[in-house]
């Protein structure tokens, strides 16, 4: 793509969302997309074995915005990664990105959000703890982040961790009283069983779970090395989003089986760790409300100066937000709280960095005199997460 020089980049997003600024041609005609189409209102097949569902509709206007061909190649998806990188095809659709995949696979941005619940029989009184469910099966489909969460909190606590191939598979265990519940995303649940005569005996035993494990939003995966493949999905899925296309397909499926889990009054609570009696992050409505930042590593090293801190914040609420639907460009509010007002001029410069000129959120800054673990800096923010153009 040729550089202007004369235009912001914000203007470039808006000409190439008009149509007057086109992306750069691929190499290739065709991107082909891993899916196992068992799995309404995501992806399966109608009466006359045609494709249908959500993903299969964001895939197909994904392509066409690339000006490419989409083809889908129906396959087991507890071996997709295996797949993937065995070139049996360019893409995974859908797959949410978790830090265990990342080292395996890229993801692209977030096409929608998910959540994952405990699905029992109405009065069960089952909680998604090790301590509620010892003893209890739990079926959870392979290859997928639930599987993954459930092996890792529950199944070396006694819990007993079923994992099967077909969602069929496991609903009909569910039925047939063979498990105890379900670990599924919301939606998939619903539209397999809530929302039919047979699940009138079933109900989700618990508010969504949050866990790293699990992540929050739904993506699509590709190779490492297909980083331009990646830039263009990104491209397309972002114009989808600007002109309403995205918004329009996503509420054509997910809308009627919300279960007020997007709904103005809904909350979610993202936990912040065992442990830790505060949220990461909590959902309420339209905005995403962040927890105080510190600019500490994964270890709890803090860097020695206050820009460094605020790198580390900025960098890891950049990840928060991505994973949970939203962007710094959504950011619409932020309070920064320093240990020593002197640090303002350090902090302000990195702070600048990770916004568009024409996009600062508000903010508030005052000193406190000193902040947990002695940290010279600690940022909250809140965002949009809401269906909008971006």
């Amino acid at each position: 793509m040729p550089t202007i020089k004369s235009k912001s980049a914000y203007s470039l997003i808006l000409l190439a969302i008009t149509g007057l600024l086109s992306l750069p041609a691929l190499a290739v005609t065709e991107v082909r997309f891993g899916i196992e189409a068992d799995v309404p209102p995501f992806e399966s097949r109608n009466i006359n074995g045609e494709l249908v569902g959500l993903n299969i509709d964001l895939g197909n206007a994904i392509c066409a915005r690339m000006n490419v061909r989409c083809v889908w190649v129906d396959q087991p998806y507890a071996t997709n990664i295996a797949a993937l990188q065995a070139h049996a095809f360019d893409v995974i659709m859908p797959m949410t990105p978790t830090d265990a995949r990342k080292q395996q696979v890229d993801f692209t941005d977030v096409m929608y959000p998910l959540s994952s619940r405990l699905v029992a029989a109405k009065g069960s009184l089952l909680e998604p703890t090790a301590a509620a469910l010892k003893g209890k099966r739990i079926g959870v489909l392979k290859g997928t982040s639930r599987e993954a969460f459930a092996l890792a909190a529950w199944a070396s606590k006694e819990v007993d961790v079923q994992s099967f191939g077909l969602n069929a598979e496991l609903i009909g265990k569910l039925l047939t009283g063979e498990l105890d519940a379900t670990l599924q995303d919301s939606i998939e649940i619903s539209e397999a069983l809530l929302s039919k005569p047979e699940g009138s005996r079933f109900d989700f035993a618990s508010p969504p779970i949050t866990d790293p494990m699990l992540g929050s939003g739904v993506a699509m995966a590709v190779r490492k090395s297909d980083q331009t493949l990646k830039l263009k999905i990104n491209e397309a899925l972002a114009t989808l989003k600007a002109d309403g296309t995205q918004q329009a397909i996503v509420e054509r499926y997910l809308a009627p089986m919300s279960n007020g889990m997007t709904n103005a009054s809904s909350l979610q609570f993202m936990g912040a760790g065992a442990g830790k009696p505060f949220s990461q992050a909590v959902r309420a409505g339209d905005f995403l409300y962040l927890s105080g930042l510190l600019g500490d590593d994964a270890n709890g090293h803090f860097p020695e100066s206050t820009a460094a801190q605020t790198k580390a914040i900025m960098d890891n609420m950049r990840k928060i937000l991505e994973s949970n639907g939203s962007s710094l460009k959504d950011v619409v509010k932020c309070t920064v709280i320093l240990a020593n007002i002197k640090d303002f001029a350090d902090m302000n410069k990195v702070y600048a960095g990770y916004f568009a000129a024409d996009r600062f959120p508000a903010r508030t800054t005052f000193e406190a005199g000193k902040l947990v673990a002695n940290g010279k800096i600690e940022i909250e923010c809140m965002a949009y997460v809401g269906h909008k153009a971006q």
